[in-house]
């Protein structure tokens, strides 16, 4: 076979060139078995190879510098799905990527990743098979952060989710507790540059040499390719015979592969790192070759034995591995894990059937599955009965032979349910069976790691503190657990600050209800919802690089947070109020300096409001949490006056964005009405004064009228008469009235009420004035308008409608009775026009 650099991807395949390196490859001393991850059926032919064999050595592709793992991943105690974590902190700043890969140019990058061990996956069973037969396990592969680029990251923002293996993308992304109805999604993105395994399958679908197959044999899908042809076991009657077709099916992909793409994806480098160890590990124990065997990724089997470059040394900085519990889900497809499983469960049930001597596994396999999905089918409402699974699987059988299969695999069985059980379309009237199917095939499994592994010291911490604090009856329970807390009581205390420490740290054990600021209710008391899921370990894990207790991690993850905030006058504030409710006091005096320096700088009139929001909750703390009131007062007058001196810039506010800045408005105008501190009431209006001189936007002068009126500045009258005034106008300025009023009440509701009386003049004469056209382009807005009343407010309007109308009481409006045939028609053709009407609208 070629060498790496010689290959040539658009030529032809040299089929007698592939065979003959595949079996130079097969003939050494040094036995190679091939493996494709979480395959069954690689899974069961390494375990009958490794037990003929007897190697006394078996060197495992998997991180080098982890194999003290293995001990810890076969333990019996120890129960798949599982991970090996390994994570890399670039403590000396070594790849510059400091400020890049991490918030700031102080903060070390980190670089998480996680390996994920089926039952069934091949590497999972050759440790298991190398203790049973009292062999050596050794893991070969460079460590994933000898491998980081920092080229990669010059056009990648940092973004914590993206360095956060537990969060796929999407956030509040994966739930391992959800029940079993297989609807969880995730966020597939792209994972940040150094997090992601490098595996071989990526190179398989672009070889031209897979292309041309899959294209002849009608394959729709790498998976379905796989399944055709290894994972049935009608080809391969010994483990020989199946290493010796996968060898020539890796062989020729790695002819027909780009070799630039080799030299890009890491493939080279780890090659020269598996190489170099192999001949160290043999070395250091004194082995032949033929005392040995290595597992690892088909493609590697023909990596350049002659290759001269040494391989890559790891960079310094903290590298620590472990073994975590891990989920069905997240082997998944659906997780974005890019050596995925389609089906983890699936293929859980052809491994536990590939024993079975009476039975075809793939046979028994598709029968406990479609009966699981037609159970799963009919807890959602669909009629599903055992007649179905018995057409399912005979019409599996039929496209089976019509594909040229010898049985079943997934696509066939895929391809049944829909044909035999969806009635409509698949997306709409198949939805729930596509939910059932998609739940069948991934399973809700999760697995479990040996006590005998310890704990990293920040879990350690984690549980000594649910002890101490009497919340240990929350961990492995699947129930949600209220809890309320008395902030005067010390041990309710206590608990607050540790729950708000982990809800900083992102770990998925509490949210408190309201939100991250609570319901405002009351001063002394928090509501919490507690709920343990598997991941909460999982999460801990991943903290353990910002510190070794909970507390320490929560100050490192606050100043991280901070570094990249630091000109976020809102974002700052919010930091100073997440250190107190974490009762750090020791960090509440620094970030009041930094809280200072950011509203002095930030010239957003959003995050000033937020700011002031923010530090007008402290001021309430203050008391409670034993704080120097003058200085939060001088932070809140700080940022009140920079809020307020903004406000003039909002009459040009874009469209997108007026609903926010009405909110901010708002709170501005809240905090000088009914707020605790002493704010200069004055300035606020001299500025709403000046932005509704300058503004020509209809909605954001109705918004300042508004306020206006709640500050007493304007009377309610005067509001009304403006509001009249539009009556009086011209048309294209007259149907303006809808969005002045809009705006207004946007903001103002209890002024309005004052001046009920003469608003509702102004409003009828209004609508009596517009012509047809002109008053449905009126009625939307003034509709939304009142929409944004409470209902209570909006019966005090009605009442005064009626009386104006000269009803005494509104409840004397009565249903009309019956109408004759002919109105009632000329009813429905006004109903036909309105609605036709109402489908041009745009609110």
């Amino acid at each position: 076979m070629t060498a790496p650099g010689d290959q040539q991807p658009d030529g032809g395949l040299d089929i007698e060139r592939v065979r003959a390196e595949a079996d130079r490859v097969l003939a050494e001393p040094l036995y190679w078995f091939p493996v494709r991850h979480h395959s069954p059926m690689v899974a069961r032919h390494l375990r009958a190879a490794i037990r003929a064999r007897k190697p006394k050595l078996v060197l495992i592709e998997g991180p080098a510098g982890a194999t003290e793992m293995i001990r810890h991943i076969v333990d019996t105690k120890t129960k798949p799905p599982i991970a090996l974590y390994a994570s890399y902190r670039d403590d000396g700043n070594i790849l510059g990527l400091a400020g890049k890969a991490s918030a700031a140019p102080d903060i070390p990058p980190r670089f998480p990743v996680w390996y994920p061990l089926l039952g069934y996956s091949p590497e999972y069973v050759a440790m298991k098979e190398a203790v049973a037969i009292g062999a050596e396990a050794v893991f070969i592969d460079l460590p994933n952060h000898a491998l980081i680029d920092p080229a990669d990251w010059e056009h990648t923002a940092f973004d914590d989710e993206d360095n956060d293996p537990d969060d796929d993308g999407d956030h509040d992304d994966i739930d391992d507790d959800a029940d079993d109805d297989g609807d969880e999604v995730a966020d597939a993105s792209e994972p940040a540059p150094g997090t992601a395994v490098p595996s071989w399958e990526a190179a398989v679908v672009e070889s031209s040499f897979y292309q041309t197959l899959a294209r002849v044999a009608g394959y729709r899908s790498w998976d379905e390719a796989w399944d055709s042809l290894f994972e049935i076991g009608h080809r391969h009657g010994t483990y020989d015979e199946f290493r010796r077709d996968m060898a020539y099916f890796c062989a020729a992909v790695r002819a027909t592969s780009n070799p630039a793409r080799l030299a890009r994806d890491g493939t080279l480098p780890r090659e020269r790192h598996m190489l170099a160890t192999i001949k160290a590990e043999l070395a250091k124990r004194g082995l032949a070759p033929e005392q040995a065997m290595v597992v690892c990724g088909g493609f590697h089997l023909f990596l350049d034995r002659a290759d001269p470059e040494p391989p890559p040394t790891p960079p310094a900085g903290t590298w620590l591995t472990t073994v975590v519990p891990y989920s069905y889900f997240r082997v998944s497809e659906l997780s974005g894990y890019g050596a995925a499983n389609r089906a983890p469960r699936f293929y859980q049930a052809v491994w536990e059937h590939l024993d079975d001597k009476d039975e075809e596994p793939w046979i028994a396999a598709m029968v406990e599955h479609v009966v699981s999905v037609l159970a799963r089918g009919r807890k959602d409402g669909e009629m599903l009965s055992s007649a179905d699974a018995i057409s399912v699987t005979q019409h599996a059988r039929m496209l089976a032979v019509l594909r040229g299969r010898p049985m079943p695999i997934l696509d066939d069985i895929r391809d049944a349910l829909i044909s035999c059980c969806c009635k409509g379309r698949p997306d709409e009237e198949g939805r729930h069976l596509l939910l059932a199917m998609t739940g069948a095939e991934i399973g809700n499994a999760i697995g479990r790691v040996t006590p005998a592994l310890g704990k990293l010291p920040i879990v350690h911490d984690f549980y000594a503190q649910l002890d101490t604090l009497e919340l240990g009856d929350v961990m492995g329970r699947d129930k949600r657990m209220t809890l309320t807390l008395d902030l005067r009581e010390d041990q309710d205390s206590k608990r607050s600050a540790f729950l708000h420490r982990l809800a900083k740290l992102d770990i998925s054990l509490a949210q408190r209800e309201g939100g991250a600021t609570g319901d405002g209710s009351t001063l002394f008391r928090e509501k919490w919802q507690l709920l343990w899921s598997p991941k909460t370990e999982a999460q801990l894990i991943d903290k353990n690089l910002y510190g070794d207790t909970i507390e320490s991690a929560a100050i490192a993850q606050l100043e991280e947070d901070v570094a990249k905030e630091q000109r976020h006058a809102g974002a700052t504030c919010q930091r100073l109020l997440d250190a107190v409710s974490m009762q750090l006091p020791h960090l509440v005096q620094r970030l009041e300096a930094a809280a200072g320096a950011a509203i002095d700088e930030d010239r957003h009139f959003a995050s000033q409001c937020e700011a002031l929001v923010h530090l007008l909750v402290l001021d309430r703390l203050a008391i409670q949490r034993d704080l120097g009131r003058d200085a939060i007062e001088k932070l809140a007058s700080r940022s009140y006056a920079r809020a307020c001196l903004a406000i003039t810039d909002l009459g040009a506010v874009p469209i997108e964005q007026q609903e926010l800045t009405i909110a901010h408005l708002k709170s501005l105008a809240e905090a000088v009405l009914g707020g605790d501190l002493e704010l200069d009431r004055t300035l606020f209006a001299d500025q709403v004064k000046q932005a509704a001189i300058s503004t020509e936007i209809p909605f954001m002068q109705g918004a300042f009228a508004g306020i206006l009126t709640e500050l007493r500045e304007i009377d309610p009258n005067d509001l009304a008469a403006r509001v009249a005034a539009f009556a009086r106008s011209q048309p294209a300025k007259m149907v303006l009235a809808g969005e002045f009023l809009d705006g207004a009440f946007a903001v103002s509701k209890t002024s309005m009420l004052l001046g009920a009386e003469a608003l509702i003049g102004a409003i009828d004469q209004l609508l009596r004035a517009a012509p047809w056209d002109d008053f449905m382009v009126l009625l939307p807005k003034v509709r939304h308008a009142f929409e944004r009343l409470h209902e209570r407010q909006r019966l005090a309007f009605a009442d005064r409608v009626a009386a104006r109308y000269g009803l005494a009481d509104a409840e004397q409006i009565a249903e009309l009775p019956a109408t004759s045939t002919e109105a009632g028609a000329y009813l429905a053709t006004i109903d036909a026009r309105v609605a036709a009407i109402m489908k041009e609208w745009t609110f």
